[in-house]
């Protein structure tokens, strides 16, 4: 499998950066986790040919881990009416707000299922499952399996103790962690970089890739605040970027 970061920020991005999206590949499949503002052009440089993208998982719907669906219908629906793209492109996403979920469809661009906890979604061979965060909003986590590797997207959330046992045995954790522990309250909905590198430890993880990134936080902050807790590799994500897992 290989994950690259098409946007990292939120909830909004740095200048020329993107919001959150990233695009999985392994052999012949390649599917679309969330899809911030400015990730759809970013897409286009890795699949310019939409029959190719299997599927789009979204974790919720804050507009920075969707708004750019709504540009994205318009290129499929565009698409199916010339006669280039074929078939409506499989859509994974929470139903609340509901408000939000109805706004999504547009013509025949998308065929929508809602995620759950019980969900278990198989493309090509790869093996996608769910579990609950703890955000203002539904958002799920995600879990991706194939070929005996396991990459798990945090989503976005607040610490909740749970969350070691929902990533054990991963290869990759791709897990919010964008600002610092100073800057976390009662009513923060995030996770900051030091409780990411404390659930990682105790999950006995090998890998992490830090997301989210507020713009005006300070990376090299971030970094060394995990990294005081978590030792194994660790590293921010940078837009453009392709990890091999």
């Amino acid at each position: 499998m290989k994950l690259t970061v098409l946007g990292c920020y939120g909830p909004y991005p740095k200048a020329n950066g993107a919001c959150s999206g990233y695009l999985l590949e392994d052999q012949d499949i390649k599917i679309l986790i969330d899809c911030g503002n400015g990730v759809i052009s970013r897409l286009f440089t890795h699949c310019n040919d939409l029959n190719k993208l299997d599927a789009i998982f979204i974790s919720h719907l804050h507009p920075d881990h969707m708004s750019d669906l709504m540009v994205l219908r318009y290129a499929i629906a565009i698409g199916q009416m010339m006669g280039k793209i074929t078939k409506p492109i499989s859509i994974f996403l929470p139903s609340s707000p509901l408000e939000d979920y109805n706004r999504i469809p547009y013509q025949q661009a998308f065929t929508r299922s809602i995620i759950n906890e019980e969900l278990k979604v198989n493309i090509k061979g790869l093996d996608v499952s769910f579990f609950k965060t703890d955000h203002p909003v539904e958002c799920y986590g995600m879990v991706f399996e194939n070929n005996n590797k396991k990459l798990v997207y945090s989503g976005d959330t607040k610490f909740f103790p749970e969350l070691a046992d929902k990533i054990k045995g991963c290869d990759l954790f791709l897990c919010e962690g964008g600002i610092l522990e100073r800057d976390i309250t009662d009513s923060t909905p995030h996770l900051s970089a030091k409780q990411v590198g404390e659930i990682a430890v105790e999950a006995n993880l090998r890998r992490v890739i830090l997301t989210h990134i507020f713009p005006a936080t300070n990376t090299n902050l971030i970094f060394k605040e995990a990294t005081e807790v978590y030792t194994n590799i660790l590293e921010i994500a940078e837009e453009g970027k392709t990890y091999y897992i």
